[in-house]
C-alpha cells in the first residue's frame, strides 16, 4: 500500500513531528467532524465506517444500508456539505476535471474530499445493487 514518504531533507525528529501532526488533526477531526459525515451518509441511506492507520490519511468506507441508498454523486455531494460544516473545507478532489472518481476492486470508487489543508478523507464507496427475491 501506499507508504509515507517524507521529503528527502526531513530529518528523523521533522518526520516524527509530520507524523504525530497528522495522527492529531485526524483525532480532532474523529472527535468533532465524523458524526456530521456520519448523519449525512444516514440521510443517504448509507452506513459510513472508519479504517486504515490513521496516520496519513482518514480513510472511510461508504456502504450502502438501504434500499434506498442514494447515487454516488448524491452521498459525495453530501459528505463534501458536511466536510465543511465542519472545517470550513469539503472540496472533492478533482471534481474540476472529472477525474474524482477512482475505480477500486470488487465495484468500489474512491473518491477524496480535501477536509483542511493537511487533511484528506480518502471515502470508497461500495457499489448499490439489486437483489431480485
Amino acid at each position: 500500500m501506499g507508504e509515507w514518504r517524507h521529503p528527502d531533507h526531513y530529518s528523523d525528529w521533522a518526520k516524527a513531528f509530520a507524523v504525530e501532526r497528522m495522527r492529531a488533526e485526524i483525532g480532532v477531526f474523529l472527535d468533532h467532524g465524523l458524526h456530521l459525515l456520519r448523519d449525512a451518509a444516514r440521510a443517504h441511506g448509507y452506513a459510513l465506517a472508519v479504517h486504515g492507520s490513521l496516520s496519513r490519511d482518514l480513510d472511510l468506507i461508504a456502504v450502502p444500508w438501504t434500499n434506498e441508498a442514494s447515487d454516488l454523486d448524491s452521498i459525495v455531494s453530501a459528505l463534501a456539505a458536511a466536510t465543511k460544516e465542519a472545517t470550513g473545507w469539503g472540496h472533492v478532489s478533482g471534481r474540476s476535471d472529472n477525474s474524482w472518481r477512482t475505480d477500486k476492486p470488487h465495484g468500489r470508487i474512491a473518491v477524496t474530499i480535501l477536509a483542511s489543508a493537511e487533511l484528506s478523507l480518502d471515502i470508497s464507496f461500495m457499489p448499490r445493487i439489486e437483489v431480485s427475491r
